[in-house]
């Protein structure tokens, strides 16, 4: 069965059923019906966010089946892979074209996601980069945090471990500071506060001062080669005597600095650390099952 759940001025949402989806059709409820043509024919429709419409057939309100129909949706269904359950939103473009929007909301919904991702990471400056994560929030109704961590996770999966860019202001070469997008997301992750130490303090503006230390100075922006820390620790880290790294998986958990023992406040190391236990349970698992066989 369709159910309405949402209307507004010219725009409803309908939940997809099995039994549509089979017959590759909508059926649109009564209430709707003087937003369709009164005769059976063909009505124009744009698929979620294409320019170019298409024509597909059209069946009036029917006192049998109690539902406008509009057929020929079969393709779309396969190509969005609509399943039962899922939102489609159908917006009346133009009463006198017969021209329709039919849209599948959780596609729409991961493009919307996708093109805030895709400026985040290319923002200018930070407060662009702050509205994207925050758009990115929104979109997926999840912390800023949570979304922090998950595109610095997904940044770490996509991406290589790559030469750092170098610039030249005048006869003196240093290298690209860290681009906007990652610099919110690891601000947002970490309240700002220093990876080794915790150390923050609050800047005039009210936002916390951190600074980005790369662990290796000649690979760029792999967010497992950046950490967040105070000045005092990206000092340290510069021009101390640092040794002895523990890592988990990728991601830094710990280091010596001067013959102290410092912790590394990491959290994608739990992220590791259950692969590798699970890993490690799997081989003891087969291990096992391999002894009993024997036996």
């Amino acid at each position: 069965m369709l159910l309405v759940v949402r209307t507004d001025k010219q725009r409803f949402t309908i939940r997809a059923s099995a039994s549509r989806l089979d017959k590759g059709l909508l059926a649109i409820p009564q209430k709707f019906k003087d937003w369709f043509p009164g005769e059976k024919g063909q009505i124009q429709v744009v698929f979620d966010d294409e320019e170019k419409a298409k024509v597909v057939t059209f069946h009036p309100y029917d006192a049998t089946v109690k539902y406008n129909r509009i057929f020929g949706l079969r393709h779309w269904f396969s190509k969005r892979n609509v399943h039962e359950g899922d939102l489609i939103t159908i917006t009346l473009e133009d009463p006198d074209r017969r021209l329709y929007r039919i849209a599948l909301e959780r596609f729409v919904q991961e493009r919307q996601e996708q093109n805030a991702r895709q400026k985040l990471r290319a923002a200018g400056t930070d407060s662009e980069a702050e509205q994207e994560l925050s758009t990115l929030s929104r979109l997926s109704r999840k912390r800023p945090r949570e979304v922090a961590q998950e595109e610095l996770l997904r940044i770490a999966q996509e991406s290589a471990r790559q030469p750092r860019p170098r610039v030249f202001p005048g006869a003196a070469e240093r290298h690209e500071g860290v681009p906007s997008g990652l610099r919110v997301l690891l601000r947002e992750l970490h309240d700002g506060k220093c990876q080794l130490c915790s150390f923050t303090f609050e800047k005039r503006n009210g936002e916390p001062y951190f600074e980005i230390h790369h662990l290796d100075p000649k690979i760029g922006y792999q967010p497992s080669n950046l950490l967040v820390v105070c000045p005092n620790c990206h000092a340290q880290s510069e021009h101390a005597t640092v040794t002895d790294f523990k890592w988990a998986g990728n991601w830094l958990v710990g280091v010596t600095v001067n013959g102290k023992r410092v912790g590394v406040r990491q959290p994608f190391a739990h992220d590791s650390l259950k692969g590798a236990l699970l890993g490690l349970s799997i081989l003891v698992a087969v291990t096992q099952i391999g002894r009993l066989w024997v036996r």
